[in-house]
């Protein structure tokens, strides 16, 4: 079993203005005369939490290192497996960074054969390929524009197929690890599948608003047409103002060959209700992509004489036009201060076809996450991971994992910086945006909530002027509020330790975090 104390054995350098606009890494430390020693030490300040009754109802597990010095300065349970649900992000942040690096872009590729030119006349003479690199940023208004450019770069007309290849990934589009019946019958957006070519964040967006009189049919139409692949069936009434509003969605493939995915929207609208939007994940990513991109290819006049169909681009291509997406590193501050699964996904898969070649599976992401874990000497045998996400109770990891990945990644010169951006900010944004107000930024984080399941692993601005690194993780809790309240009263400690009594406030009112599931 890996020590501890290697884990541990980290340089001494010290985390300057880490919570600030920027991240930085001070060069020498500040003489230790320069640091205020604490009237208590951390053990001493920090042991009276574990007195709660959350420790006696819940499994809790928690380390506390000085990145400083390297030091365990608090621990229970440190090596005991928990479900970290979507702190496993993490681990995804940190693999993807050590492997691709923070300029990565993801790329959708317009491919002609190299022999056959868009002439002046805007013809293509032969096939348009669409090579998706699992771009998870694509929505329908860069859609738009591509078709745009496209028609822009001169082309008017293909003769031939539009060819659309999905071997980056695959058609393998299944999360894997999460089997909650609703949820697979339902499709919540957290609950998303992945595809080399994906569009807005593989959901369909169902529009549901009241119509001009009372009694007729509601409003209900699909912000991204796909005619093709995704249709709706409306049962939605318009009733009185000021009457209830309620809907059901029921989602279901249809017996077409190809079969088509259908939502059936039941229910009431009353008159002067709001115009909702309602997110339902698609069962095949490529699918939508392909039906969207053929009714907006159409909207621009660019004729099609042959079919939409799926295959695989020809090595022997050129490059007619690439859409790239925003860097890496601006992804992941998505996919860590939002908890975005389909990101978190789309991110693993990548990372194993570029490490491990394609189709970019699942599996090959995780393990390229064991490789990195395994530079820092982390044991195989000390944990199990199942995706990319942490949407899952099958993965366990433990405490003092996350926090020899913290460490790694603090003192990483190249990639540190981007990873503490990817964190959400104690009481200024993503889910810890409505947690410590009262000591803004003073934490940076990555929580992790399923039911029964709430972590929390970071840094921490220590009030004796030390940096921390810590895991919180708690399991089997009955109430996340309880854990979200310790875990805030854990991290106050710290932050105000030294502090006057006076201006030390020990509670503050719970706020959920907003990871829904995870």
């Amino acid at each position: 079993m890996t020590k501890r104390s290697d884990l541990l054995a980290v340089p001494f350098i010290v985390l300057g203005a880490w919570f600030g606009n920027a991240v930085a890494l001070a060069a020498p430390p500040a003489p230790s005369s320069a640091i205020a020693a604490p009237s208590l030490s951390l053990e001493e300040l920090l042991a009276p939490i574990t007195q709660d009754k959350l420790f006696t109802t819940a499994d809790i597990g928690i380390q506390v290192v000085n990145l400083r010095t390297g030091e365990e300065v608090f621990a229970r349970n440190a090596d005991a497996s928990f479900i970290p649900a979507s702190t496993m992000k993490v681990l995804t942040a940190a693999t993807a960074l050590e492997n691709l690096g923070p300029s990565y872009r993801f790329s959708t590729d317009f491919l002609v054969n190299e022999d056959v030119k868009v002439g002046g006349d805007g013809v293509l003479k032969g096939n348009l390929y669409i090579q998706g690199h699992a771009d998870p940023t694509l929505v329908v208004e860069t859609m738009w524009k591509i078709t745009r450019d496209l028609k822009l770069q001169g082309l008017k007309k293909v003769e031939g197929n539009v060819v659309y290849d999905e071997s980056f990934f695959g058609p393998d589009y299944q999360l894997p690890g999460w089997d909650k019946e609703s949820d697979v019958e339902n499709g919540p957006v957290y609950f998303s599948t992945i595809g080399a070519l994906s569009l807005n964040f593989n959901t369909a967006a169902i529009v549901v608003g009241p119509s001009e009189g009372v009694g007729k049919a509601a409003r209900v139409e699909l912000e991204t047409p796909a005619p093709d692949y995704v249709e709706i069936a409306n049962q939605v009434v318009t009733t009185a103002a000021g009457s209830r509003r309620s809907l059901h969605i029921e989602r279901e493939l249809t017996d077409d060959d190809p079969p088509k995915l259908k939502f059936t929207v039941t229910g009431t609208v009353p008159a002067d209700g709001d115009v909702d939007h309602y997110y339902r994940t698609v069962l095949d990513p490529t699918a939508q992509f392909m039906s969207a991109f053929e009714e907006l290819l159409a909207a621009q006049g660019i004729e099609v004489t042959g079919k939409h169909l799926r295959g695989t681009a020809p090595e022997d291509n050129d490059v007619y036009y690439r859409h790239r997406s925003e860097p890496l590193g601006a992804i992941l501050m998505e996919m860590n201060k939002q908890s975005n699964n389909f990101y978190a996904e789309t991110v693993l898969r990548t990372v194993g076809a570029e490490v491990y070649g394609l189709p970019g599976t699942t599996d090959k992401g995780l393990k390229a996450v064991s490789a990195y874990l395994g530079t820092l000497g982390v044991d195989p045998k000390e944990y199990s991971i199942v995706n990319g996400s942490g949407l899952t109770r099958d993965a366990h990891l433990r405490p003092s994992t996350f926090t020899a990945v913290m460490i790694d990644m603090a003192h990483n010169k190249k990639v540190g910086h981007e990873f503490a951006a990817s964190l959400s900010i104690a009481g200024t944004d993503g889910t810890l945006s409505r947690r410590l107000s009262d000591e803004k930024g003073e934490m940076r984080g990555k929580t992790g909530t399923i039911d029964g399941v709430h972590c929390l692993t970071g840094y921490l601005n220590g009030g004796d002027g030390e940096t921390y690194a810590f895991a919180f993780m708690v399991n089997d809790v009955a109430a996340t509020s309880s854990a979200k309240r310790v875990q805030d009263k854990f991290a106050r400690k710290i932050i105000t330790m030294n502090a006057p009594a006076s201006v030390v406030v020990e509670n503050t009112p719970d706020a959920a975090d907003d990871e829904g599931e995870n």
